[in-house]
């Protein structure tokens, strides 16, 4: 960990604290349908410096192939708050996992956990059936 000195905002008495900020937190998965589900999250410590937040999510269940996507980038004068982020274009009936992460100009938090949620199916109410 690297101290420097400085007045800014995050810093004690002068004392700032610089590092890779902490991973998200709170970490949910809520409003799961047939291709969304949202993700709620808060973020972690930011380092002392801005904060950009990331999910990655696979379909593979060996954990081997995951697409990252940029979820927010975080001022450090924003309060801490519950967030929330919508995953689109999922495919129904499917497993899912996904994990978070965060940036900053020092560097990578550690990976949140891994989530699992499955999209549902399409309901029959959803379709009109026409009879001829």
């Amino acid at each position: 960990m690297i101290f420097y000195y400085i007045l800014e905002v995050g810093c004690f008495n002068s004392l700032c604290i610089s590092d890779v900020p902490s991973p998200p937190v709170l970490v949910e998965i809520k409003s799961i349908g047939p291709h969304a589900a949202t993700i709620s999250w808060s973020e972690g410590f930011h380092g002392g410096f801005d904060q950009t937040v990331y999910y990655e999510i696979s379909s593979d269940n060996t954990y081997t192939t995951w697409t990252p996507v940029q979820i927010d980038t975080i001022r450090i004068s924003k309060t801490i708050s519950i967030r929330n982020t919508t995953v689109n274009n999922l495919t129904e009936e499917t497993i899912y996992y996904i994990r978070l992460y965060s940036t900053n100009s020092l560097g990578r938090s550690e990976m949140t956990d891994i989530s699992t949620f499955t999209t549902t199916g399409i309901a029959l109410s959803q379709f009109w059936i026409y009879i001829v």
